[in-house]
C-alpha cells in the first residue's frame, strides 16, 4: 500500500474512533470522511461498506491495544506500572469502541485477535499479581471486563477529553483499591 493511502487508512480509522466514542453509536460515512479530511470516495476505496468499516475499526483497536500490553510488559519496570501503562493506554487508544460496535458486526469472529489479547492480559495479570498490584483473586477475565467499562463512553453528552480525563482517574483509584498492600 502506497504511503498516502496509509495515512488515509489511519486518519479513516481514527476519524471512525473518535466519532464512534463521542456519539455512543455508528457515525454516519459522510461524518467519518470529513473527521478524516479525506473525501467520501477515500473512504469507499478502503472501506466498501459499512461493515468492512467496523470490522476493520474493531481489529484496528483490538491490535493496537494488544500491541499496548506487550509494549507496557517489556518498558514498564514492574507488573503494577505495566498494567496500570496498559489499562491508561486502552482508553487512549479507544478500545470502548468495540463495545459499541460489536452488536453492530455481522461477523465477530477475529480468533488471531482474542487468542492474542487473552495471552497479553494473561501475561499483564500474573506480573501485576506477582508484584502486589492486584489479589490473586483477581483474574485476567476481571482486568478485561474493567478495562471495557472504564473505556466505555458514558453517553451523557461531556466532551470527549473531559470524559478521558474522568476514566483515568476512576482507573487509577479502581488500581489503587486491587492492591494487595491496600487489602
Amino acid at each position: 500500500m502506497r504511503a498516502d493511502a496509509r495515512r488515509n487508512r489511519r486518519r479513516l480509522l481514527d476519524g471512525a474512533v473518535e466519532l464512534i466514542l463521542e456519539l455512543g453509536g455508528e457515525p454516519s460515512r459522510d461524518a467519518i470522511a470529513q473527521r478524516a479530511e479525506v473525501g467520501i470516495g477515500t473512504l469507499y476505496r478502503h472501506f466498501p461498506d459499512q461493515q468492512a468499516l467496523l470490522r476493520a475499526v474493531v481489529l484496528d483497536v483490538l491490535d493496537r491495544t494488544v500491541h499496548l500490553g506487550e509494549t507496557a510488559l517489556a518498558e514498564s519496570k514492574d507488573g503494577r506500572e505495566a498494567l496500570r501503562r496498559y489499562l491508561h493506554g486502552a482508553i487512549d487508544t479507544g478500545l470502548g469502541v468495540v463495545n459499541v460496535i460489536y452488536p453492530m458486526l455481522d461477523g465477530t469472529d477475529w480468533p488471531e485477535q482474542r487468542s492474542a489479547a487473552a495471552e497479553a492480559l494473561e501475561r499483564l495479570t500474573e506480573a501485576a499479581r506477582r508484584d502486589g498490584a492486584i489479589g490473586r483473586e483477581v483474574g485476567a477475565g476481571d482486568i478485561a471486563i474493567a478495562s471495557i467499562r472504564f473505556c466505555r463512553p458514558l453517553a451523557l453528552g461531556l466532551d470527549p477529553a473531559e470524559e478521558r480525563a474522568i476514566a483515568h482517574r476512576h482507573l487509577d483509584t479502581y488500581l489503587d483499591g486491587l492492591a494487595v498492600d491496600a487489602a
